[in-house]
């Protein structure tokens, strides 16, 4: 086989498809072009998911017409100069891969003049060849319009997922530099609608503010740490206040929003001991640092980078996290409304007086000013006939009921096998049409990231098939009106919450069937946990309810849930 050169076309294609993944790499890529050009104003407008339109307006320092020729040109920069200059980048983007990539792949408009310029230029190309270059009267800065993206790469364009979820991705790279940027004010919009504005402001505090509320700013502890080296400032919550995913975890790294396996270890061994499992907090941390101990061209993204001292990085984290929770701790506080009260509120429970017997056995717990003081009571279903086939023997460490069948001893698994009764009720109640609900008192008002609130307005219709009364409210607020019965005595704030970012984090063979993963993970969240105590009563119910399933083998994740221990086989290790 001979070795050929490619066709410069050719290879623009693969460059591009090394930088641009999906819409949001292009809303990335021209966000981080703004904020190096100095912009204090930056709008990202977006149009079905960013397919047909992702338009990018700033007030920055602009272009003039040769630069902005230039800026279509692979490794064209402003950034660096020589490879010494690539020890200590401190600007966003630096490679001059970004604009050539992106019109390499879309139809692409470029309107910029510099600041005091008496006019500007206009640029237009398609798949990256200039095809128009005329001067035009503009405000200082620079509007970058990407239209038909991958519209002449269609394997590409067959890999994009649905227009919520396109948007949903690019929410959430606003999301981060919001939160990186407090002084840059940012608006988003979707198909002509405001799903995000945020002024410009002058602290972290501020930007937290306005991605995720009063409620959770409030729940926050702040952050400080100086060493001679780096300082770290930010953000985190209280063990109160967690989530069900690490994506409310967000980590800059002098500015740059990244992805950091030790930064996330560190978060862990922070809290260690002080969260169940499988719950996490949520986290805004500034690392400020010399920019030789950071190499940030590791990645074709600039989504990940390598610290030159990994343990002190690491071990810096720790200690600023724990100073900020112990004096938290140390501080006298009432628990917000937003805090997530899991570990506090009462169990799920599988009758309903032990249930009223375990609730006034705990303390009480600040109710939301939306929510009525009493919990709320769940409304009985039939009960259901009862069989011989399995009879409940004991607990074992809490964890696993023992069982007697007449094909032998039986070992299960009380949270699968109760996430398997409480799917299949669900399930049973969305097909139905009519869930059975429980109206709260007053409505509760949730406050979402741009991302997640995408992300629950693509899902709205399933939450209502499901038993959820959700009203959005205007800029990631949504008004929570009613929930299914059979999950009334959960925290529902905390429920809501838990879900959308379940459903943000879900992988592609998730999101084929999003009603399945958002049932599975209703039932996950309802189900009693391993480490609780079960009355014989509780463990009676629930085999009785379990032996009438249709898939009493695997939880509704696929995981096996009980083993049996056949009789003949006990009785030959043990007995001849």
């Amino acid at each position: 086989m001979s070795i050929i050169i490619l066709d410069e076309s050719v290879a623009n294609k693969i460059a591009a498809g090394e930088v641009i993944e999906r819409p949001a790499s292009v809303a990335k890529e021209l966000m981080e072009n703004s904020i190096d050009a100095g912009a204090n104003s930056i709008t990202v407008e977006v149009a079905d998911g960013g397919r047909r339109l992702i338009k990018v307006t700033d007030d920055g320092c602009g272009m003039g017409k040769q630069d902005a020729v230039l800026s279509l040109q692979r490794h064209a920069t402003s950034k660096i100069r020589t490879a010494e200059d690539l020890a200590a980048i401190s600007t966003l983007g630096f490679r001059g891969e970004a604009l050539p990539s992106i019109a390499a792949v879309s139809i692409f408009e470029m309107v910029t003049a510099p600041t005091g310029a008496a006019s500007g230029i206009r640029l237009y190309a398609q798949a990256g060849t200039v095809t128009e270059l005329v001067e035009v009267g503009a405000p200082a800065g620079t509007q970058v319009s990407v239209a038909n993206l991958f519209f002449n790469v269609p394997a590409r364009l067959k890999f994009l997922r649905s227009d919520a979820t396109e948007f949903a991705h690019i929410a959430d790279v606003v999301t981060r530099y919001a939160l990186a940027f407090p002084h840059i004010a940012l608006r988003l919009l979707h198909n002509g609608r405001e799903t995000f504005s945020r002024p410009a402001g002058k602290d972290l505090a501020a930007a937290v503010l306005a991605v995720y509320g009063r409620q959770v700013l409030e729940a926050m502890a702040p952050v400080e740490l100086s060493q001679p080296d780096f300082a770290i400032t930010g953000f985190i919550s209280g063990p109160e206040l967690t989530r069900s995913t690490r994506h409310a975890q967000h980590m800059l790294v002098n500015r740059r929003p990244i992805q950091s396996r030790i930064i996330s270890r560190a978060l862990q061994e922070a809290y260690r001991g002080a969260l169940p499992s499988g719950r996490f907090p949520i986290a805004v941390l500034l690392l400020d640092m010399d920019p030789q101990m950071v190499d940030v061209n590791v990645h074709p993204a600039k989504a990940e980078v390598r610290f030159a001292r990994e343990s002190d990085v690491y071990r810096s984290v720790v200690q600023a996290t724990r100073d900020a929770l112990e004096r938290r701790l140390a501080a006298p506080q009432s628990v917000p409304a937003a805090a997530d009260t899991r570990a506090a509120a009462p169990r799920p429970s599988l009758t309903s007086g032990h249930s009223r017997q375990a609730s006034q056995a705990r303390p009480p717990r600040e109710a939301p000013a939306a929510m009525p003081q009493a919990p709320l009571p769940v409304q009985p279903g039939a009960e259901p006939a009862r069989q011989p086939s399995l009879t409940a023997v004991g607990q074992w460490r809490n964890t696993y009921i023992v069982a007697d069948s007449p094909e032998g001893l039986v070992l299960i698994n009380q949270h699968r096998a109760h996430e398997r009764v409480l799917y299949e009720k669900l399930e049973r109640a969305s097909s139905s049409g009519q869930p059975e609900r429980q109206h709260l008192v007053a409505p509760l008002t949730l406050h979402f990231s741009p991302a997640e609130a995408a992300a629950l307005e693509k899902n709205l219709g399933r939450f209502e098939r499901l038993g959820f009364e959700i009203e959005p409210f205007g800029s990631g607020t949504f008004l929570l009106r009613a929930i299914p019965a059979l999950l009334a005595k959960l925290d529902p704030e905390s429920l809501i919450h838990d879900l959308v970012e379940e459903l943000l984090a879900a992988p592609p063979s998730a999101r084929s069937d999003p009603m399945a993963a958002l049932l599975a993970s209703l039932a996950c969240h309802s189900a009693v946990r391993a480490g609780d105590p079960l009355a014989r009563e509780e463990m009676e119910r629930l085999l009785a309810e379990f032996a009438q399933t249709s898939q009493p083998f695997s939880c509704p994740h696929g995981a096996p849930l009980l083993i049996t221990f056949p009789r003949g086989e006990l009785d030959r290790r043990l007995l001849r």
